[in-house]
């Protein structure tokens, strides 16, 4: 009887197993005066959301084309930005990030939380094409460890397609040097050509627009951000022509109704594609939203338990080739 009650003791005594590990393909490091310095709550569509809409005749008010039943605050201050972020990494046991940004805020995130990021860096710098240069300094980024992945490439916020002849050295030498890339196509900011993006096209989010690039870079590795949602036809017949080519959901998650995220989610892994699809949270300055992401998996009543450790893990740690050693260490064995 001792000897039970001190084995029950011991078991009430022992921590909390950690949950499994998850990857999040899609991270950002900004600072809160990258966003205006007071940043506006954000809306968390998933929980619902009303595009009614404006009146051209008026002003834009990007808060006034909408009405969110769910938003959340910034955190105060830039460093509160980073321990709130990692806080929530640490509770869903997110065991890496890959983190695009500013960047000196992603080397200073690196430097706070080296093995719990991996760095990415963007072939753009501004809103105009990328300088011919860049190339070089990319590669030596890389060379150097402080790059390894280009993500978000945002060509399309620049009204340019993913597949523009300026880009295509760049592409040459990830494929070369075998460096994962994340291309953004799909939503982006609501109504953003006529506040925050001017040169924004929605129709540059066709995945199909990859086709070429993906023909003449057949090594290069490629996953669509957002999957292109809403555009999941055209991302379906990309995926079925182009098997090296994975998805992340990140934002889709977060931004959009639940109901419209679930069907876009359902149709990938029904037509058969549930190991090509990746997690993200697209965690700007609202380190809340990374719970919305992560349950919009965990709550997927169409998906198994298999199918959720996919997305949640395993298809990235196949995607990124991943070490077992690796592997080992975000499982605890």
């Amino acid at each position: 009887m001792i000897s039970l009650f001190a084995a029950l003791a011991a078991q009430a005594s022992a921590p909390a197993a950690a949950p499994p590990p998850i990857i999040d393909m899609h991270m950002h490091a900004w600072t809160l005066q990258a966003f205006g310095g007071n940043p506006p709550p954000g809306c968390i569509g998933a929980r619902g959301i009303d595009m009614h809409g404006v009146d051209p005749a008026k002003p834009f008010d990007f808060m006034a084309q909408a009405t969110c039943k769910v938003m959340v605050d910034a955190p105060s201050s830039d460093e509160a930005l980073l321990n709130d972020t990692l806080r929530e990494m640490r509770r869903f046991n997110i065991v890496s990030g890959v983190l695009a940004g500013d960047r000196d805020v992603v080397a200073k995130w690196m430097a706070a939380a080296p093995d719990r990021f991996i760095p990415a860096a963007n072939f753009f710098v501004d809103d105009g094409l990328p300088p011919a240069g860049r190339v070089a300094d990319l590669e030596q980024r890389v060379k150097s460890g402080e790059a390894k992945l280009f993500a978000e490439i945002t060509a399309q916020y620049r009204g340019l397609p993913p597949d523009h002849p300026a880009l295509e050295p760049f592409y040459a030498m990830a494929e070369r040097l075998d460096i994962p890339v994340g291309i953004h196509m799909g939503y982006g900011a609501p109504g953003g050509p006529y506040w925050l993006y001017p040169k924004y096209r929605a129709s540059l989010g066709n995945p199909l627009l990859l086709e070429d690039l993906l023909a003449r870079h057949p090594k290069l590795r490629v996953y669509v951000m957002h999957a292109g949602m809403p555009m999941t036809d055209e991302m379906i017949a990309l995926l079925y022509s182009h098997p090296q080519v994975y998805v992340d959901i990140s934002a889709d998650n977060i931004a959009v109704p639940r109901p419209e995220f679930y069907v876009h989610l359902r149709r990938l892994v029904e037509a058969g594609y549930g190991k090509r699809i990746l997690f993200g949270s697209d965690q700007m300055v609202w380190p809340q939203t990374i719970a919305v992401a992560i349950d919009s998996i965990t709550d997927a009543p169409f998906l198994s338990e298999d199918q959720k450790r996919d997305i949640l893990y395993n298809n990235a740690a196949r995607f990124l080739r991943l070490s077992k050693e690796q592997i080992d260490r975000h499982h605890g064995r």
